[in-house]
């Protein structure tokens, strides 16, 4: 009867690099949106991250859906896209606010977000 000590441990250190090797490979990878995104926007997908920028000070409700539909496109740039979702998070977190202190509007305007997702 071996110990724990004498025992080959062979068998482990081959598990353990197949399980390596196997984490390590190419597997099914999407690539990131930033790695296919154009450089430069289209002028539409500009004028869209622009107006859910200048939304989310104003009317957050809008700047939500506004925000949204840019960051979906594939014709904006990764500066843009990471610009409007920023745009939607702060409209968000201001929906928030105003849902909690009794605002129907927003709660109404966070649903409808949520629903979408």
């Amino acid at each position: 009867m071996k110990t724990f000590r004498t025992r080959d441990r062979r068998p482990i250190l081959v598990f353990t690099l197949a399980l390596l090797a196997l984490a390590s490979g190419p597997g099914c990878q999407r690539e990131s949106a930033a790695t296919t995104a154009p450089k430069e926007s289209s002028a539409e997908a500009k004028g869209l991250a622009d107006a859910a920028r200048k939304a989310a000070e104003t009317d957050p409700a809008d700047a939500v859906d506004l925000a949204g539909s840019a960051a979906g496109r594939a014709d904006i740039s990764a500066a843009d896209r990471e610009a409007a979702i920023k745009a939607q998070q702060d409209a968000l977190k201001k929906l928030a606010a105003a849902a909690a202190a009794g605002d129907a509007a927003a709660q109404k305007a966070i649903d409808k977000y949520r629903a979408s997702k």
